[in-house]
């Protein structure tokens, strides 16, 4: 199972600010004077935001710690209700932890919006006591508090700003299982997002090399090749047998070249698993396991096609290669009305006194956004906490001076289109 799970977590969104490239020049956006009582009323509420970051940080959610979400989803639909919303709990599919949180808010306005972020961390019970909750220059600390406490943080604070007059409804959605690739929750997101005005998810963006949205994101793909041989003594007869591992080998070898490198394909062997522990044994049943991050599940398939194409033939005589390609997550590729959201995002962040947010064209990572793309609906992602070190061993952090330009953006971007 360990190895099991090293695979999944391997496979689902990587840290942005990894991934972030030269910095080409962006076209200027029309930057008008600030809400100046919207931007008063989000400062004020900065203090309330980080207070309710660090009660949510201070419950531990990893993907499979079903206590730990139960907590969480049960803090959170309070939140919700405290706030005026009619809250429903329901259930991903088979194999899903805790319970989707999801809050309706209904007002006078037309637009139609969905507000996403995920409960679940990378992170296993006891990684707060190494790593544990703290405040010191200008940075909050904690495990997942980007990755995307933050996020969620956000949105609780961002609908203190509103009133009915600025939407016609609101549903909150917050998931159990993002980390590890949505599975149980990826169908129920785009049947939420489907006839929305917009969607707007609440992943963190970087804080370093510096603040961005993302136009689009990688497919995150499971990509199994088990190896079959035959088993004899390692000592005695190993001509009798047939070494799985020996062809594994073979496999790793004809396929290295499948990564096409930054912006472009990715593509890497990240797990094995054997059969049997016995040293003196020939091995013969060996599975590889990878990683695939593509643009579309055409390109998907059309990889498939030609992986099991170069192991068609194995190696040692014998052997048997079965390949098996699962699509995780879509890829989410912004559309014209997306885009247009992106460049309003941008004008509106440096109304608030933020920079210029850089657009990052595709990040190798997967992201909800892509569920919710597939309804057809205008998707813009990113509007989380700027943070760094989420996904690593590292302290995680969020910026503390952030929060106010943060919530800005999110209650102008909710009232411009809600209303």
């Amino acid at each position: 199972m360990k190895t099991l799970l090293a695979a999944v977590l391997f496979a689902t969104a990587a840290p942005l600010a990894a991934q972030m490239p030269a910095l080409p020049k962006q076209s200027p956006v029309k930057v008008a004077k600030p809400d100046a009582a919207l931007l008063k009323a989000a400062t004020a509420e900065a203090p309330a935001t980080l207070a309710t970051l660090e009660r949510i940080v201070k419950i531990e959610s990893g993907s499979y710690d079903t206590e730990g979400l139960m907590a969480l989803g049960n803090l959170l639909a309070d939140e919700l209700k405290a706030r005026g919303a009619s809250v429903e709990r329901m259930k991903g599919k088979p194999g899903t932890r805790g319970d989707i949180i999801v809050g309706r808010f209904t007002g006078t306005g037309k637009g139609k919006l969905l507000l996403l972020s995920h409960m679940d961390t990378v992170y296993t019970r006891g990684q707060l006591a190494e790593t544990p909750w703290r405040v010191e220059n200008g940075k909050a600390y904690g495990p997942g508090i980007a990755d995307d406490k933050g996020g969620t943080a956000v949105i609780l604070s961002a609908l203190k700003l509103l009133k009915p007059a600025d939407y016609g409804q609101i549903t909150v959605a917050f998931n159990t299982d993002e980390e590890i690739g949505s599975l149980g929750s990826g169908d129920l997101i785009t049947e939420l997002a489907r006839g929305q005005t917009a969607v707007l998810s609440f992943e963190p963006t970087s804080a370093v090399p510096m603040e961005g949205l993302i136009a689009g994101t990688s497919g995150t793909n499971t990509v199994t090749a088990r190896i079959t041989g035959r088993a004899a003594h390692a000592g005695n007869a190993p001509e009798q047998g047939i070494n799985a591992l020996v062809e594994a080998a073979h496999v790793i070898a004809v396929t290295r070249d499948l990564d096409q490198g930054q912006g472009k394909r990715r593509f890497n062997w990240t797990q094995v698993e054997q059969e049997g522990d016995a040293r003196n044994m020939i091995p013969d049943d060996v599975t590889l396991i990878g990683d695939l991050r593509e643009i579309s599940d055409e390109r998907v398939r059309a990889f498939e096609a030609e992986l099991k194409q170069r192991v068609a033939t194995p190696s040692l005589p014998g052997a048997k290669v079965e390949v098996t390609v699962r699509i995780n997550r879509p890829a989410f590729t912004a559309g014209p009305d997306s885009l247009k959201l992106i460049e309003r995002a941008r004008a509106i962040y440096q109304e608030a006194g933020g920079p210029d947010l850089f657009v990052l064209p595709r990040s190798g990572g997967g992201t909800d956004a892509a569920f919710a793309g597939r309804a057809g609906v205008p998707v813009l992602e990113a509007l989380g906490l700027p943070g760094y070190g989420y996904h690593s061993s590292a302290d995680e952090y969020v910026l503390i001076d952030a929060i106010p330009r943060r919530l800005y953006l999110a209650a102008r971007l909710i009232r411009e289109l809600g209303r």
